[in-house]
């Protein structure tokens, strides 16, 4: 048996396992989260941001607590992942200078009551709007990144951490692999109060070639670390693991959540709609938590090509997505410019989209549409017989150095032909524009329980569909 949250604490849904539960209530988790330094860089205002999610009805962020930093100018020229001197992690600062981010190196025997101060405020502040907090504990080290990590042999004045990126986050090093415990049991211990939480382990584990059977190991005693924690404290948390070639927890009834990255196959990382399409039978949820990062590796059509993904993976079954967002940085912590407003409104709009069905009545469904007369990446959910939600666009997979992190969208103007197979009856079928929600038409459709037959009305690059059973 799966092991979920307790009751009250985000989990997976009694109704139905493919979504999450908060509070009692089925929820989806949709947002686009800013890079995941909102709480360790002190001068980030995290209040401003999640202002500015809840105006636009998004309810979920994610956050690295301390174990990954990142060097300046690698993404950005502002970066919160990245916040110098301004950094503050669960680890006291000593006093001795020398770490290479600013400031003094960290006394790994000390914790920070400002950062747990800091941290517990930014959970209690995005309770109050709705908002779920993906704590990952742990990124791959990257080879300009590993130094900066107050785990890093010369970022702590106990000199632990003596080894490379690769082998830091293995069973290999044993001083290392205590303290990265310690680490986790703290951050949960501290937390533990929260209903609106969720625990990640590692994203990308062997993006750089750390083995997988190595990676899996040390993975599997972080696992093993957590489910010990919380097994003496009062409220059960999702535990959540990144799928990735050779590394995989989906069938591990210690993981309650599947988390992919982008949106199909990139490197080692299997995607949204690829484990939607694979891993859909294990009856967990299934999230997409990280995006092409806006603003940094792509520059054009930003709002079309996240509204492209989201859509396409939400309306095929998915439970939780994030856009991974450049634009809310500690000099404009709400994100404000006219790119980023368009972009959240779209995944507004997605969230209306689904919650105007009985969702958790729904699945993937792979079979419904027999054909569609252009060609279009076709997703869809359904209650077969009553009521279907579905979702087509118009683009190619990316090339080049992201391949398959995005869609670039393919504008036309498109009117297809749309064979489906529905259960006897009469149906009404309602065309929507995703980018803004207005109707473009219905049609009434019969079927007699064999292929019918419906037109969309043009449109440049996507459209929602909605088919519901007619009452008498």
């Amino acid at each position: 048996m799966v092991r979920n949250a307790s009751p009250g604490v985000i989990g997976i849904c009694e109704r139905n396992p493919h979504y999450f539960q908060y509070k009692g209530k089925e929820i989806l988790l949709i947002t686009s989260a800013e890079h995941y330094g909102a709480v360790i860089s002190r001068n980030f205002d995290y209040v401003r941001y999640f202002d500015k999610l809840a105006a636009y009805g998004l309810n979920y962020t994610r956050i690295y607590p301390g174990a990954f930093v990142e060097c300046a100018g690698k993404w950005l020229p502002e970066d919160n992942m990245a916040p110098g001197e301004d950094l503050i992690v669960p680890w006291a600062r000593s006093d001795t200078p020398g770490y290479r981010g600013g400031g003094n190196k960290f006394d790994l025997s000390r914790w920070d009551p400002e950062y747990f101060a800091r941290l517990g405020d930014f959970i209690v502040q995005a309770e109050l709007r709705g908002i779920i907090v993906e704590i990952c504990f742990f990124n791959c080290q990257y080879e300009d990144f590993w130094a900066y990590s107050p785990l890093h042999r010369d970022a702590n004045i106990q000199c632990v951490g003596d080894c490379g990126p690769n082998d830091c986050q293995t069973l290999a090093n044993a001083p290392l692999v205590r303290e990265q415990l310690r680490y986790i049991e703290k951050l949960m211990v501290e937390t533990n109060r929260y209903d609106n939480v969720i625990y990640e382990f590692i994203d990308e584990p062997t993006l750089f070639l750390t083995p997988s059977h190595k990676a899996y190991q040390w993975i599997s005693a972080l696992i093993d670390k957590a489910v010990e924690v919380e097994a003496r404290l009062p409220k059960k948390h999702m535990l959540a693991q990144q799928l990735e070639l050779g590394v995989d927890f989906c069938g591990d009834d210690r993981i309650a959540l599947i988390v992919t990255q982008y949106i199909q196959m990139n490197a080692r990382q299997v995607g949204g709609v690829t484990a939607l399409d694979n891993c859909y039978g294990y009856n967990k949820p299934i999230e997409i938590n990280e995006t092409f990062y806006v603003d940094s590796w792509k520059k054009d059509n930003l709002a079309d090509t996240s509204r492209l993904e989201a859509w396409e993976f939400m309306v095929g079954g998915g439970a939780g997505f994030n856009q991974l967002n450049g634009y809310f940085i500690v000099s404009n912590p709400a994100g404000d410019n006219e790119t980023n407003h368009a972009l959240l409104q779209g995944l507004q709009n997605l969230r209306t989209f689904l919650e105007g069905f009985d969702y958790v009545q729904m699945t993937r469904d792979n079979s419904t549409v027999h054909s569609v007369s252009t060609g279009a990446q076709v997703n869809m959910i359904s209650e077969k017989g009553k009521q279907y939600a579905m979702y087509m666009h118009h683009s190619f997979p990316c090339i080049g150095p992201w391949r398959g992190t995005h869609y670039e969208p393919n504008y036309g103007t498109y009117a297809p032909r749309v064979t489906v197979g529905l259960d006897p009856g009469h149906y009404t079928v309602a065309f929507i524009e995703p980018q803004t929600l207005r109707a473009l038409g219905e049609q009434e459709l019969h079927s007699s329980g064999d292929n019918a037959e419906f037109i969309c009305p043009p449109y440049a690059l996507d459209i929602a569909i909605s088919i519901r059973r007619r009452v008498s």
